[in-house]
């Protein structure tokens, strides 16, 4: 009898499990899916070493579940794989051939709130700041909220706090307060952020501003200042960064020159070289110097053209002049181009070399892409 009641309870229970399911196609309405799909292959071309191939994809899948009008759960999940054919040297990652399938890169699922110019997001979230990385793959992350509020249509502030923060392969386990202001000026546009992270960082402040002073012409500038947190770091010095590139487009031609400056000083000011501050050199592989912990300046420029309306080609170069002991300047030189298949679907190819006036830390770089996003 036991056997048969047990049996008899098992089935009722799988009974009420599919009674209460939703189907697929009513779970399925209102939901909203984004992401990409990406394939990267990269050669690399280290002086004096043997050369060595590393494919990465990337997988990122973004579910928005309506809860109410103003209400959704997010999910968002992303996978990456680095597959390297030289499992002995030249691996920055410490990946080998031999361990092909890596973990998910990062998996994110939290509450997004919106309502009467309040935003807000809740629980493990991605993490959007001047100073954390913003590559769509590896952006920065971890738990906690984020909220804005639209003061009107010039001015909109915001508060973040993040339990422990991840931004490409470093890890900070600090406690992380911030607070943002953008602003639309007319003709000047910008935003400030100002963050601490304890027993980390004492303080850390970021300017952007940008202007179109006339039309086909941009002007961008930032500066940034960062002092490490004196009770846990010895020797801190305070960072500072600046930048200024002017941007023009004249028909199929668009043409970049810059100019950015680190002081020598060793505090944070950036998390990530991929953080959008500091991230306006055009090459390659060398493109963000705010987070230097030596004096450097960089002087840099960027010609494009538009093949036609799918087609496009560039050439970068930057010198960076290093004011430290090791007076290891840089030239570093790329070529590229892209090629959009449908609006969805792009190619990009390019070749990078970075000329260090020590010649040891020599590369040239090849990468293509195949990008599909929706």
């Amino acid at each position: 009898m036991l056997k048969k009641l047990s049996l008899a309870a098992l089935i009722a229970m799988g009974s009420m499990s599919v009674a209460s399911a939703t189907p697929l196609t009513e779970a399925i309405k209102g939901v909203d899916l984004n992401g990409m799909l990406r394939v990267r292959y990269y050669h690399e071309m280290p002086k004096d070493q043997n050369s060595y191939n590393r494919w990465r994809t990337n997988a990122i899948l973004i579910f928005s579940v309506p809860v109410s009008e103003e209400l959704k759960l997010v999910v968002r999940n992303s996978v990456q794989t680095n597959v390297y054919t030289d499992d002995d040297t030249l691996n920055p990652n410490g990946t080998s051939s031999s361990a092909i399938d890596d973990s998910i890169a990062n998996n994110l699922l939290f509450l997004k709130y919106s309502s009467n110019g309040v935003n807000a997001i809740l629980g493990k979230i991605p993490v959007k700041t001047s100073i954390t990385s913003a590559d769509p793959a590896t952006p920065g992350h971890g738990a906690g909220a984020v909220a804005t509020y639209t003061v009107n249509k010039n001015l909109t502030v915001g508060a973040a706090y993040v339990d422990a923060l991840k931004t490409g392969g470093d890890k900070l386990a600090n406690d992380i307060y911030a607070g943002v202001a953008v602003f639309d000026a007319g003709v000047v546009k910008g935003n400030f952020w100002a963050y601490h992270i304890t027993n980390y960082s004492k303080a850390i402040y970021t300017l952007s501003l940008s202007a179109n002073p006339v039309e086909g012409v941009s002007v961008q500038a930032d500066y940034g200042h960062g002092k490490n947190d004196t009770d846990h770091f010895a020797n801190v010095k305070s960072s500072s960064y600046f930048d200024v590139v002017a941007s023009a487009k004249q028909d199929a031609f668009c043409a970049t020159l810059g100019y950015a400056y680190h002081n020598d000083g060793n505090s944070v000011i950036v998390t990530s070289a991929d953080a959008p501050f500091g991230n306006v050199i055009p090459t390659a592989n060398n493109y963000n110097i705010a987070g230097a912990d030596y004096k450097v300046s960089s002087v840099f420029a960027k010609l494009g053209y538009n093949v036609d309306a799918k087609t496009s080609v560039f050439a970068a170069y930057q010198h960076q002049n290093d004011k430290s002991t090791d007076n290891n300047d840089l030239n570093e030189y790329t070529v590229g181009g892209s090629y959009a298949y449908t609006k969805k679907m792009s190619f990009s190819a390019y070749y990078d070399y970075a000329d260090f006036k020590v010649n040891t830390d020599d590369n040239g770089e090849f990468r293509f892409q195949a990008l599909y996003k929706f």
